[in-house]
C-alpha cells in the first residue's frame, strides 16, 4: 500500500468512526460529546501515526506499539479524551489510583467501542 492510499484510508476510517460515534452519542442525548468526539485524531502527532501505520483492519496505534514498543500517539490521545478509562488514572505517593469516571463519559466510551467495532469489523 503506498503512502497516498494509507493517508486516504486512514482519513476515511477516522471520519467514518467519528460519524458513527456522533450518531450513537446523539441517540444517548450526548450532543456536544458526539460533535467533539476524538478531535485529537486530527492533530499532527495522531495523524502522523495514522498515516504511517494504517492497515485498514485495526488501529494504527496497535501496529505502532508492536514495532516501537509504545505509542506517543496513544499517550496523546488518552490524555485528551475523557471517554477513555485511562484518562481517569492518576498516581500519587500511595500508588496508582482510579478516579470516578462521570457517567456521560462511560456512555461515550460505550458508543466509541461499538462504533469502532462497526467500522473496523464491518
Amino acid at each position: 500500500m503506498n503512502q497516498i492510499q494509507k493517508i486516504k484510508g486512514h482519513l476515511s476510517t477516522i471520519n467514518a468512526h467519528k460519524i458513527k460515534v456522533m450518531e450513537l452519542c446523539f441517540k444517548c442525548g450526548l450532543y456536544k460529546q458526539g460533535l467533539l468526539h476524538d478531535l485529537s485524531k486530527y492533530t499532527p502527532i495522531e495523524l502522523k501515526t495514522g498515516f504511517q501505520y494504517y492497515q485498514g483492519y485495526r488501529s494504527p496505534i496497535n501496529a505502532q506499539k508492536e514495532i516501537e514498543g509504545y505509542s506517543m500517539s496513544w499517550l496523546h490521545h488518552k490524555g485528551r479524551n475523557p471517554h477513555h478509562w485511562e484518562y481517569w488514572i492518576d498516581n500519587g505517593e500511595h500508588g496508582v489510583k482510579a478516579v470516578k469516571m462521570p457517567n456521560r463519559y462511560v456512555y461515550e466510551m460505550f458508543c466509541d467501542r461499538v462504533a469502532a467495532s462497526m467500522v473496523y469489523e464491518k
